[in-house]
């Protein structure tokens, strides 16, 4: 720790001023002063936005009369969305991955879920198109609806507890 007690009062104000002016300038940038990396760098760390990752995770319960053929075809077109859904900005597959299979834990906790699914986004908006819009997803949920008896989504922005 610095000993600051013989220092000038006038010092110490000039000190204080200069940190808190430094501090603005970090944070808010108010007149264009840092480099806009920085400025990105710091707003990630102060405000959550659109901008995070997205992890979808997608638990189907299958129906007990629905064979095995079908879910296998039904868990392919569910990997398969990766590429189906597309941006309708950019007209490229927008899903980072997907990674899925049937359940073989034997903790006996998955309450009815028979497979699993892992969906990455790279952010909010896509996840968001995703759930809500892109054809290919809402042609999926209404081929695999009749399928399943249960369907289980938790989504969480990486990192965010």
């Amino acid at each position: 720790m610095v000993n600051v007690s013989g220092a000038r009062p006038h010092v110490l104000r000039v000190a204080a001023v200069v940190a808190l002016v430094l501090t603005v300038f970090l944070f808010f940038d108010p007149v264009g002063f840092a480099p806009s990396s920085a400025v990105g760098a710091v707003k990630k760390l102060a405000t959550p936005s659109t901008t995070h990752a997205v992890t979808h995770l997608v638990l189907f319960e299958f129906k007990k009369d629905v064979d095995a053929a079908k879910v296998s075809e039904m868990c392919a077109k569910m990997v398969a969305l990766k590429e189906a859904c597309v941006s309708p900005n950019s007209n490229h597959p927008y899903i980072q991955s997907i990674a899925g299979g049937r359940d073989i834990s034997i903790e006996a906790l998955q309450h009815g879920a028979t497979h699993a699914f892992v969906v990455q986004f790279s952010n909010t908006d896509d996840r968001n198109y995703y759930v809500d819009h892109d054809p290919a997803h809402q042609a999926f949920k209404k081929e695999v609806g009749p399928l399943v008896e249960k369907v289980t989504v938790l989504d969480f922005a990486n990192g965010s507890f």
